[in-house]
């Protein structure tokens, strides 16, 4: 028996929109959504039509001056709410649009007709006759089964140029803007069509609205709203669009089953995260079912566990989140260990500088080298590769290290490393590598016996090294069903200086590595502005070979990245305030913005000048999310902002002997330290002003840092 019952359907559009109507309003808009979802077949909806593209378009009525546009059916029973506005500005949005199923993708899409012609008229007025255009070879069908619709084709065939790409990409569909910039970074068209999952010819029926919304390109436009209770939470929080829509290319790494580990590249602002967040809760609700099944979420730091736990009982039950288990992974060994009842300390590098400072007493007259770079060789060499006695490290490859040493070196050095480990074991101390690998010990030796975990789902890998993916290999052993890894990352933001090798650590990811590649938060101008600061930087893909930024684009457009120099500290601050002031007064929250630094101690110093200044400052801890209800300007330092993002940011006191930190640099060991702290330093400012949505404002005062751009630089202000 079929089933009548009128089905609701609420675009991003909408959203979008409703966001930015005044808040009297969105409550008016709230009741009739409510009444909306009940019945769109009442005889109290009063639907008007609209002299525009496309009949099936209609107004409603949300009070005198406000108005809904509504996709009516001809035929069937599924109404969308496609937009809100004021009566002439929503009337005028439906005028130039048409509701269509795209007759290859099968895609329901929203089109700006007048937009669509005026960016090929735009596009095809530089274009010169005698060049050929860039996609003239491939097919019609093709392109429009990449998701490009019709009425924009006539603007693809006429791009010639990097900068026609550019222009055209966010006038498309998310998933035909993602695959025009694959086909403009070089990939074939093949190659395009299997990154996109689009290989296989499909007989669509172009009138079948409910088949089209079920289709992963449509799902990232609209969602189908099942009750009035999911329906109050979308609206609840309209810009949170994250919860509920995902790129095609998100929720084809989401809800499928794989087979073994899978890996996920891509850059700042592509939505990894989010995709490993989706991951966890459709694991949790599609495949590991049981009450006793657990979901492990791991992360480098214990603000990001924080950051990630917030934003996942966002989108998961309290039922989901009890068998979700989020915790940094340094944390996870400690209680591990604690349950197995191994009580070591587990200790980091502030904790045992004492005890360096002791080992390096024993050093030999010959080779001088200094306690930095003992603490080099310990960390890249002898933790990274296991080594516990002297004939290991006397046959240790030492690739990458900038000071040459041959065995009778390496022979008369091992006696620091043996003191410092003899100091640990005296101490009953044990550094993270070691306790990781203590940990793995403990499970492999217990093969009988089982965790709860099903999956660990791993993010910001960049950061983690060797001994650590080897325990989330041990924490779920390799089975039949697969589902068991899901990696993501992205190694030019890596800012704790790890490399890993996924094949060394026993996790196969051949066949099941993948890129996200459009930067859905910040502007292309902060894109092109932050990946310029790690030119001619070498990046690895986490398993031996090398990382590229290849295609990787933003749709949204904005101001340019702004440098401002400044003679003193007051100067700059002054300009700060000011700066805060406008936003304020322009209407952007102050909690929308942050002030991000690069230590703790500037933290403090720069909070207390606002503060004098009559600004309210709130910092950002490690150990609890931002809440943004409360009101003030953010301020943290550029390590916990990882992961985090807002309207807009200032890195303020950019200078020379703060990035990169002076008194790190002059404890750099040989060149090869020296350039990969550089290199650090470089993905620090990346990871930093990537978190700007709007803009990003950097300040100096006195001499600039010689890790910014310099075709960027502004003299000092007067």
């Amino acid at each position: 028996m079929l089933n009548h019952q009128p089905k609701l359907a609420i675009s991003a559009d909408f959203l979008d929109a409703f966001s930015r109507i005044p808040r009297q309003i969105q409550g008016k808009v709230n009741v009739f959504v409510e009444k909306f979802k009940k019945d769109p077949t009442s005889s109290g909806i009063n639907y008007e039509s609209i002299n525009g593209r496309d009949s099936r378009l209609k107004s409603v009525r949300i009070d005198l001056s406000y108005r809904a546009i509504v996709f009516k059916p001809d035929k069937g029973n599924t109404y969308i709410l496609l937009w809100v506005d004021n009566h002439d500005d929503a009337y005028s949005w439906a005028q130039r649009r048409v509701c269509k199923i795209n007759p290859e993708s099968g895609a329901l899409q929203i089109i700006d007709i007048e937009e669509a012609s005026a960016i090929e008229a735009e596009i095809s007025s530089r274009r010169i006759p005698q060049i050929p255009g860039r996609f003239d070879s491939i097919p019609d069908k093709y392109l429009l089964r990449l998701g490009i619709p019709d009425e924009l084709l006539g603007a693809v065939r006429a791009v010639v140029t990097d900068e026609d790409i550019d222009k055209l990409v966010s006038k498309l569909p998310e998933e035909a803007a993602d695959a025009l910039l694959m086909l403009g970074a070089g990939y074939s068209i093949e190659e395009t069509l299997t990154a996109q999952d689009k290989n296989r010819e499909q007989t669509i029926d172009t009138d079948n609205i409910d088949a089209a919304l079920e289709k992963d390109d449509s799902k990232r436009r609209f969602r189908v709203v099942e009750n009035e209770t999911e329906l109050l939470e979308i609206l609840a929080a309209p810009l949170e669009k994250w919860r509920v829509f995902l790129h095609p290319s998100q929720r084809r790494l989401v809800e499928r089953d794989w087979k073994g580990p899978v890996r996920v590249l891509g850059g700042a602002g592509t939505g990894k995260t989010v995709v490993a967040m989706h991951r966890a809760k459709w694991l949790a609700e599609n495949r590991f079912t049981n009450s006793g099944d657990r979901i492990l979420f791991t992360t480098f730091t214990r603000n990001l566990a924080v950051d990630i736990e917030a934003n996942l009982r966002k989108i998961c039950s309290p039922e989901t989140m009890r068998r979700i288990r989020v915790e940094n992974i340094d944390a996870w060994v400690t209680s591990f260990l604690k349950s197995e009842g191994v009580t070591t300390k587990i200790v980091y590098d502030d904790q045992v500088a004492e005890l360096w400072e002791k080992a390096y007493e024993c050093k030999p007259e010959s080779p001088s080298l200094t306690l930095a770079f003992y603490q080099d060789e310990w960390r890249e060499v002898i933790q990274a590769n296991k080594i516990t006695n002297l004939k290991q490290y006397l046959t240790v490859t030492r690739t990458g290290r900038g000071t040459r040493l041959n065995r009778a070196e390496r022979a008369a050095i091992w006696v620091v490393f043996e003191e410092y480990r003899s100091l640990l074991q005296q101490k009953g101390w044990k550094e993270a590598e070691d306790a990781m690998r203590d940990a793995c010990s403990l499970l492999q030796n217990k093969p009988g016996e089982t965790l709860p975990f099903k999956a660990v789902i791993v993010d910001e890998a960049q950061d983690m090294s060797d001994a650590v993916f080897s325990l989330i290999r041990a924490i779920v052993p390799p089975k039949n069903d697969g589902n068991d890894i899901f990696i993501v990352g992205d190694p030019h933001q890596r800012i704790y200086g790890r490399k890993v090798v996924l094949s060394r650590c026993g996790i196969d990811i051949r066949g099941r590595s993948h890129k996200l590649r459009i930067n859905y938060r910040t502007t292309d101008e902060t894109r092109k502005w932050a990946t310029m600061v790690l030119d001619g930087i070498t990046f690895d893909d986490l398993d031996g070979e090398q990382d590229d930024l290849k295609g990787y684009r933003s749709l949204l457009h904005g101001d340019q990245p702004v440098v401002k120099g400044f003679s003193s500290f007051e100067d700059e601050m002054n300009f700060i305030s000011t700066y805060l002031q406008q936003l304020e007064s322009s209407g952007t929250p102050l909690s929308n913005v942050c002030i991000v630094v690069r230590t703790n101690s500037l933290v403090k110093q720069y909070a207390s000048a606002l503060e004098n200044l009559n600004v309210k400052v709130r910092e950002i801890k490690r150990t609890q999310p931002d809440n943004l209800s409360e009101q003030g300007v953010r301020i943290a330092t550029m390590h916990r902002v990882k992961g985090l993002q807002f309207d807009y940011v200032v890195l303020a006191s950019i200078n020379d002997g703060i990035l990169p930190l002076k008194s790190a640099l002059s404890n750099t060991a040989d060149k090869a330290a020296y350039n990969s702290l550089i290199n650090s330093e470089r993905s620090l400012i990346h990871v930093a002003a990537t978190r700007a949505k709007r803009c990003v404002t950097l300040t100096y005062y006195g001499q600039s840092s010689c890790l910014i751009p310099v075709t960027k630089a502004i003299p000092l202000q007067k």
